[in-house]
């Protein structure tokens, strides 16, 4: 199983440079550098909260109330109280449409290969529904016979039951299964605790003293699994 987004999919060229230049076009200019900590900051209270049964994304009104607050509270953490206050509606507009997104380059070649070894696939994502149309419009869909969004499910990662639908959709024992995403707590522990494999994929080094297996590359998979070391 696959986490979707910051593991398949990314905004396009990144969320960074899109975030900034929707700012820019509203007068903040944006330090990227500070840019990642305060995502992450912000998002890791959100999973705490998911994981005692928060929910966002399967309810259009709230993951739209959600986004704004979330959106409206980064722009203030980035110096921008001033600032026009239809900008987190654009931010939320910009980051709600298929379009914006693409594939990280390492994704093609380790479906195909991972395929070609024999692996079932699937997809057990934190997204809004919308993320389907995403899938069919980057051509991954097909690689994929289980996709389990939290945009259509009661729960989302990292709370248990989420997991568990997935697995008993695809038919398979926690202990058979493989999860990869870019969240210790959602794509690690979460899966993890239900007995799951994981692997952490971290492009860019953010969690450098992450005990656990991980991987900066997603074509790094297919070699570990033939090797069994994961």
């Amino acid at each position: 199983f696959f986490d979707a987004g910051e593991t398949l999919v990314h905004p396009e060229p990144s969320f960074p440079q899109l975030f900034a230049r929707v700012c820019a076009s509203r007068g903040l200019e944006v330090d990227l550098s500070r840019l990642p900590k305060a995502t992450r900051r912000l998002m890791a209270g959100v999973e705490e909260r998911q994981k005692k049964g928060y929910t966002f994304t399967n309810d259009e009104r709230e993951s739209r109330r959600f986004w704004l607050d979330f959106y409206s509270r980064l722009v203030r953490e980035l110096g921008g109280d001033e600032v026009d206050g239809t900008l987190p509606q654009e931010l939320y507009q910009t980051f709600s449409e298929p379009a914006n997104y693409a594939l990280y380059h390492d994704v093609p070649e380790t479906l195909s290969s991972l395929r070609e070894q024999g692996y079932r696939l699937g997809i057990i994502s934190n997204f809004e529904a919308w993320l389907q149309d995403l899938l069919d419009l980057v051509d991954v869909s097909r690689h994929f016979e289980v996709v389990v969004i939290s945009g259509r499910e009661k729960y989302e990662k990292p709370h248990p039951e989420i997991y568990s639908t997935a697995l008993r959709r695809a038919g398979v024992q926690p202990r058979r299964a493989l999860h990869v995403g870019d969240s210790p707590l959602s794509d690690y522990q979460g899966p993890s605790e239900m007995g799951m494999r994981a692997v952490l994929i971290d492009r860019w080094n953010r969690f450098p003293d992450f005990d656990g297996s991980r991987v900066r590359d997603l074509r790094e998979l297919p070699g570990l699994l033939a090797r069994g070391d994961i």
